[in-house]
């Protein structure tokens, strides 16, 4: 499938600006609005102050220094000297400031994209890579972050010094305003021939850098089985392939970027001689002052510097665009209570909940095809179930659709006669709980994964394990539940991990647990201790056991039998050996090989 297919918002578009992005970004400013007017505020006094020195250096000239008054001249120098002084001092406040600013919306924007992707469903993250999740939240938020601190407030600055400029030649003399403007479309012409290129470079720079980090995050991951696989000479080749589409795609946008800031300053030239052409000549007619004269050069001169300004935080401002784009499209991916029918939302009581579970006619997919298809079933409260079936007959898809990590298509689910759709999802899944087989461990203490750093008591935790049986697991442990636990849980066993998921499930106390392929590659010990606790796990609570190793699910008070997405058989042990179809073919398959095991 087309990767473009699932990251939509990585394709190109023509905009240059887009009002929507920019409105949303603006709308975490305004949750400052002191500082920013603030900012505003500071942006204007300097402006002020910055135009007020080349007009008082004319006026030295034309009333100072052509009349041989120096008290003036000594006296406008001063003037000069103080308002320099103060102006600098307010950019160094003013920057503060805006620092300040582009940090808290940095903080607000990477808290409500995190608090957004813990509630996208788990089908998000079956479509897009972790490494674009990533760079999402850090390296687009941090071009954000970029934009208010360093752009935004510095380009309004330097747009109120440009119409502030205007507005002072214009007040000084007309005509030498008039041909400055002349150059003005060229600017133009040249903003815009650049500014689509680079927009789309900067574009194809992030979408490339989303892909490195993809990459390296998969390698990292995976680093056993590329080095089992002897894979590092080749990963290493598809890397420098990725790698070097990333760097030609940075030589384009520098080479538009070095070609963008020559082109101002040429034209910047042509403004300057124009003025000192026509306006040499008036001062020639004497139609114009050399304190004119001068200050007029000086604006023009000055003009051209937060021109210069404003290409340079161009790529700032295109990056933000772009990663702004990437960041908001991530936001309006659809989040997990968005699944949900038209009835309204309802809330069930663990205390109250019994435990009933039926399938009516469910049909799901995780992409175009069904994996479950037509299947229909009924748990009574307490009752144990097994689902029975070969590697792809939709065993695990069934758990999946139960805790609603998936929704499905068509049918309908029951608990206790509610249709689940209707459940709050917190809510179901306090009453619904899952035993994996392949247990994630967060970084931390041993008690914190199995607690999941909520505070509970020390005590009540080791109650829990002993009442499970499961004290062997601590004792062996160095530091016992403080034990520290590495990265995934590379430092414990296959029945360890096993041992911190039940005592997770029996401190989270759900009234339906789903026990995934619970006691695969275990060794013999660790299998009778995690049977026996499973056993006093699920004593009085709706269980239901998805194993390939059917001695695990011969106690089950019903077996359910699955193939290709269908249910075949469904009944008792004994019943469906009598019945001599596919559970008969597979017990006596898993018979022959115990024998063969035991020869």
């Amino acid at each position: 499938m087309d990767k473009e297919e699932f990251f939509t918002d990585d394709v190109l578009t023509d905009k240059i600006y887009d009002r929507e992005v920019m409105r949303k970004l603006l709308s975490y400013v305004l949750r400052y609005k002191a500082s920013g007017l603030l900012s505003v505020f500071l942006v204007l006094i300097t402006t002020v102050l910055f135009l007020l020195c080349p007009y008082l250096f004319g006026y030295a000239i034309d009333h100072g220094i052509n009349k041989g008054d120096r008290a003036l001249v000594y006296h406008t120098a001063l003037a000069i000297l103080g308002i320099e002084t103060l102006r600098l001092i307010l950019v160094v406040v003013q920057s503060y400031n805006i620092q300040a600013i582009g940090q808290k919306v940095m903080l607000d924007v990477r808290m409500e994209l995190f608090r957004h992707v813990q509630s996208l469903p788990v089908s998000f993250f079956d479509k897009n890579p972790v490494g674009r999740t990533v760079t999402r939240l850090t390296n687009d938020i941090a071009a954000i972050g970029e934009l208010f601190s360093a752009g935004v407030i510095v380009v309004i600055g330097d747009i109120f010094i440009i119409i502030g400029i205007f507005v002072a030649m214009v007040m000084l003399n007309g005509k030498l305003a008039l041909v400055t403007l002349s150059v003005f479309p060229i600017i133009v012409m040249i903003a815009l021939w650049f500014g689509k290129r680079m927009k789309n470079s900067f574009r194809e720079i992030r979408r490339k850098l989303a892909r490195i980090n993809a990459y390296l995050n998969e390698n990292i991951t995976g680093m056993k089985v590329v080095q089992l696989f002897n894979r590092e000479k080749k990963n290493y080749a598809k890397f420098d392939e990725i790698n070097d589409d990333y760097l030609k795609e940075q030589v384009k946008y520098i080479r538009y970027f070095a070609v963008f800031q020559p082109a101002v300053n040429m034209v910047s030239a042509l403004a300057v001689g124009l003025v000192l052409w026509y306006g040499a000549g008036r001062y020639m007619h004497g139609f114009l002052t050399l304190g004119v004269l001068v200050a007029f050069l000086t604006y023009v001169h000055d003009l051209f510097d937060p021109i210069r300004d404003i290409v340079e935080k161009y790529n700032i401002f295109q990056g933000a665009m772009a990663s702004s784009e990437r960041v908001f499209g991530l936001m309006r991916e659809p989040a997990e209570m968005d699944y949900v029918i038209s009835n309204p939302s309802r809330e069930v009581s663990q205390r109250d909940f019994k435990g009933e579970i039926e399938f009516q006619h469910v049909w799901f997919a995780y992409h175009s095809d069904y994996v479950l298809k037509d299947i229909s079933f009924r748990i009574e409260p307490g009752q144990s179930v097994a689902l029975v079936g070969v590697t792809g007959s939709g065993k695990t898809s069934i758990a999946s659709v139960l805790t609603r990590l998936y929704e499905i298509q068509k049918g309908t689910i029951l608990l206790d006669q509610i249709d689940i759709r209707n459940i709050e999802k917190i809510g179901l899944r306090y009453i619904v709980g899952l035993v994996s087989q392949d247990v994630f461990l967060f970084a931390g203490t041993l008690r914190d994964n199995i607690t999941l750093f909520n505070p509970i008591p020390h005590a009540k935790v080791l109650q829990t394990i002993e009442a499970l049986g499961l004290m062997p697991f601590i004792d062996r442990m160095p530091g016992g539940l403080d034990m520290e636990i590495a990265e995934r849980g590379a430092n414990l066993s296959v029945g360890e991990r096993q041992f911190i998921s039940l005592s997770r499930i029996i401190l989270y106390d759900p009234r339906v647990i789903i026990l995934d392929e619970a006691t695969s590659s275990m060794d013999p010990i660790s299998e009778v201790l995690i049977q026996n606790a499973i056993q006093k796990v699920t004593q009085g609570r709706t269980s239901i056991f998805i194993a390939h190793r059917l001695s695990t699910i011969l106690h089950c008070d019903k077996l359910i039998v699955l193939s290709k997405g269908e249910k075949v058989e469904e009944g008792s042990h004994e019943e469906l050996l009598r019945f001599g179809g596919l559970y008969s073919q597979l017990y006596k398959v898993y018979m022959k090989e115990e024998l063969m095991g035991h020869a």
